[in-house]
């Protein structure tokens, strides 16, 4: 679990969260994000060379402050074993804080969390600045 606090409103945490051409904007390494972040769809995190680097699978949604997913992830190879993974938003005045919670982590999995790092400082920096940190792995 990681929490982090964003200097922005509700509603655009949960667009910058659930919309995938917001997705590939702050994405530290993928380019693109192909998709749907509803319950029954399914997200793929494309990396700049075309290949899948993750898909998730939404699983339960409340707008503006919960979305469960899947994680599945293409990195450790074809057969690596799902996950499932929990986004929180609450709202705190002028900010918001985000929780991201990853469950169920296979062996050899727990370098997902430097990952998770780097996707909240991407996201916090394009939410606040408008600018992105790409700073790929």
């Amino acid at each position: 679990m990681m929490q982090t606090f964003i200097r922005c409103n509700q509603d655009a945490l949960w667009d910058a969260l659930s919309a995938p051409e917001s997705m590939a904007a702050y994405h530290f390494m993928c380019d693109r994000v192909e998709g749907s972040a509803e319950v029954g769809g399914k997200l793929d995190w494309i990396l700049p060379d075309g290949n899948r680097m993750l898909t998730q699978r939404p699983t339960k949604v409340e707008p503006k402050t919960r979305i469960e997913a899947t994680f599945e992830p293409h990195f450790f190879g074809p057969d690596a074993p799902a996950s499932r993974m929990v986004f929180l938003i609450e709202p705190q005045g002028d900010a918001c804080k985000l929780t991201i919670e990853h469950y169920d982590l296979a062996a050899g999995q727990e370098g997902v969390a430097e990952g998770w790092a780097r996707l909240a400082a991407s996201l916090k920096s394009w939410l606040e600045t408008g600018t992105a940190m790409k700073a790929s792995m």
